[in-house]
């Protein structure tokens, strides 16, 4: 029996990997295989599925994928979103925006150039972006001659990056996305491998639960409708009902839920995952505040640690200020100290210094003037995770530990 549409589990993955190692093929060939490029599409892409997926003209002509896609799969009881994330080294800031959706990843990896310097740098950004397990799906196998040997050796190969970032493999199929090889049908031409098809793996993967069940609920916005004042944001973890008690973060005080509004409109209590609006008695909270269950709350304080990713051009510097962002919350913050950078591709450590280089991975202490509100990125992502700007431009993303 096929479960409506509106009960299915969501599964979001984010596809990632070396430049021309096949991402975009690979999601135009499941699409074409499931039904989601219909026929009349198919003239239009020949044998090159790569282009359901790159839209802009300037990436058909480069054969690179520039920005951030999405394609839509549905099974009996499952809706997946496959996000399609760039792989060129200039384009870290669009697979960022992609990979922060997602639940976990499936990484590609091309049979005949195996593990490259920008597989390693997306393998450790999914670990800091807190997907810790990946699908690899070693693809081209076509171009080895469908060997059993050379899949194997890459399995080892990439298996040694995964441990070393603390990124587990959910599984390994080996795959050729032009011809569909084990994409969703199993192969003839590789009978020597037993296991899942990459499908099967998509389909069969169970989304991870919400690790905290205490109410995390970062206000976006407050609207005025019918004459009260409508507290709209997305419910990170917890269940929210009429009558329910929560604390406003930073400022500390108590406040009721009085109403929930939602479409279509129903009264029932409010579950992780859902945007909504509250109605609260007394004070209206600002944009930026987090309502949170009355015993068991987040950190509040002026000062943190977080593992940061630094993007920018310019080296992060002990002393500068930059703007915080984590969930709703917009902060100023200075750089108070810099320790245990690693480079992002070779995972080598790096002396300590006053300043941080681009695409390297360091502990950052900061501090702020006002109270911020975090949490540990393994306990609830949402509040665990941040973003770091300079001047408007987003230069840096990091996790709290």
């Amino acid at each position: 029996m096929t479960v409506p549409a509106n009960d299915k589990s969501l599964l979001r993955i984010a596809v990632v990997g070396h430049l021309d190692h096949g991402k975009s093929t690979l999601i135009g060939r499941l699409g074409h295989e499931l039904g989601t490029i219909k026929d009349p599409h198919l003239a239009r892409f020949g044998d090159n599925w790569a282009f359901a997926m790159d839209q802009l003209r300037e990436e058909r002509d480069g054969g690179l994928t520039i920005d951030t896609a999405q394609t839509f799969l549905e099974t009996a009881d499952r809706q997946i979103v496959l996000i399609d994330v760039p792989g060129h080294q200039e384009l870290l800031h669009n697979m960022l925006t992609g990979a922060t959706q997602a639940e976990v990843a499936l990484l590609v990896l091309a049979a005949d150039e195996g593990v490259k310097d920008q597989t390693r740098r997306h393998i450790v950004l999914l670990r800091l972006l807190g997907l810790s397990s990946v699908i690899v799906a070693v693809n081209k196998m076509d171009l080895v001659g469908f060997s059993e040997q050379a899949y194997r050796g890459l399995v080892d190969a990439v298996q040694i990056v995964l441990e070393g970032a603390g990124v587990t493999a959910l599984g390994f199929v080996p795959v050729s996305a032009k011809a569909g090889d084990n994409v969703v049908g199993r192969s003839e031409r590789m009978g020597w491998y037993r296991g899942k098809t990459l499908f099967g793996f998509l389909s069969e993967h169970v989304p991870p639960s919400v690790l905290t069940a205490a109410e995390r609920f970062p206000v976006q916005d407050v609207y005025r409708a019918e004459g009260q004042d409508i507290i709209a944001g997305r419910l990170l973890s917890g269940r929210v009902a009429a009558g329910g008690k929560l604390t406003v973060l930073p400022a500390g005080h108590g406040t009721t839920v009085t109403g929930i509004r939602r479409f279509p409109a129903n009264d029932a209590p409010a579950e992780a995952g859902e945007s909504i609006g509250l109605i609260l008695a007394g004070a209206v909270p600002d944009r930026g505040a987090v309502l949170t269950s009355v015993d068991d709350q987040p950190n509040v304080g002026c000062a943190l640690t977080g593992r940061v990713f630094w993007l920018g051009e310019a080296p992060l510097q002990v002393g500068e200020t930059l703007s915080w962002r984590c969930a709703t919350q917009l902060q100023q913050v200075t750089v108070q100290g810099i320790g245990d950078c690693v480079d992002s591709a070779t995972l080598e450590p790096v002396p300590a210094t006053a300043e941080m280089q681009r695409l390297a991975l360091g502990n950052v202490r900061l501090a702020a003037e006002q109270p911020l509100v975090f949490e540990s990125f393994t306990r609830c992502p949402g509040l665990g995770r941040f973003v770091l700007e300079r001047r408007g431009v987003p230069v840096g993303i990091g996790i709290v530990p």
